[in-house]
């Protein structure tokens, strides 16, 4: 029997879901350790990236399943206990963008991918590179910087459609923001517990794996960042090296830009979600900057 019992005997399925670039190696490292390794007895912890037709045919015999980019119909699952890990998606474009074009994982080096090739992290081919026989990685690294982070828009569409399908509240779904999570890892992953109906040995063993890979940090600033100071037209080294205008109009005529490249392209969704906050290119070079930085020691990759 998968899961918890629920209060009439029937089974409860514990699922957690989330985004590439949204913690989820640290997650996965987690919850291995405890339900693979530790506690064999159980029915174990599975993770289906996106495949979504395998996770809907397997998640009931696991202990906790996880799967990622995808928004679930609530209806398949039967009884059930959620969390999501959400981040802004500003962040996840930056996060992205930066990853898959140093090559992280090996599917980013594949040449000449198609749909078929990508349904596991359920990505969108961008537009400009096929045909061309490259690579993710090649193609980010062969744009600008600007058209690269619209690229990686692009292979995110999906994402964030399913970001959209989403309940705005259910009571069997707890929500966790990226950003909120950094630094606080062990009290969110006990909450998680408590959301899970976790035992109390589970839990205990929990706290410690998640103390022992905690990514650690203070919360990413997704919002409220003081502007560019203004002055003379100066400009600083910002987003990939790239000599970025400070200057309140420059700055804005940046982000207006990138934004309108992501409406043109992606429709009014995407547009909406990067119209989100206010000084959205302050935000958006900010992020390019912290991505820039190397990881520090003892940080998962692909976070």
């Amino acid at each position: 029997m998968s899961g918890k019992t629920g209060e009439r005997g029937a089974p409860t399925n514990l699922i957690h879901c989330s985004y590439h670039k949204c913690l989820t190696v640290y997650f996965r490292r987690v919850m291995d350790a405890l339900f693979n390794r530790c506690l064999r007895w159980t029915d174990g912890y599975r993770h289906y990236n996106s495949h979504l037709d395998e996770f809907y045919d397997g998640f009931r015999a696991d202990r906790l399943s996880s799967i990622n980019n995808r928004a679930l119909d609530l209806h398949r699952l039967g009884r059930v206990r959620i969390s999501r890990f959400v981040r802004d998606p500003r962040d996840l474009v930056v996060s992205g963008y930066f990853y898959h074009r140093r090559g992280a994982e090996a599917w980013t080096r594949t040449e000449a991918p198609t749909a078929d090739d990508w349904y596991f992290a359920n990505g969108v081919v961008p537009a400009g590179m096929r045909g061309s026989g490259l690579s993710f990685t090649a193609y980010l690294q062969s744009l600008p910087e600007e058209e690269g982070l619209l690229a990686e828009l692009e292979f995110r569409q999906l994402h964030f459609e399913s970001m959209s399908r989403w309940p705005a509240a259910h009571p069997d779904i707890a929500t966790f923001r990226y950003e909120e999570i950094l630094g606080n890892e062990v009290a969110v992953f006990l909450r998680l517990c408590g959301h899970y109906g976790l035992s109390r040995l589970e839990r205990t063993l929990v706290g410690w794996f998640a103390r022992r890979w905690a990514v650690g940090g203070p919360p990413i600033p997704t919002s409220g960042i003081r502007g560019p100071a203004s002055g003379g037209g100066t400009s600083r080294r910002g987003c990939g090296g790239s000599s970025m205008p400070t200057t309140p109009d420059s700055s804005s005529s940046w982000a207006t830009r990138l934004t309108d490249g992501g409406r043109q392209r992606h429709g009014s969704l995407v547009a909406r979600i990067l119209r989100a906050t206010s000084g959205f290119s302050n935000v958006l070079c900010r992020s390019v900057e912290l991505a820039r930085k190397p990881a520090a020691a003892g940080e998962p990759a692909g976070r």
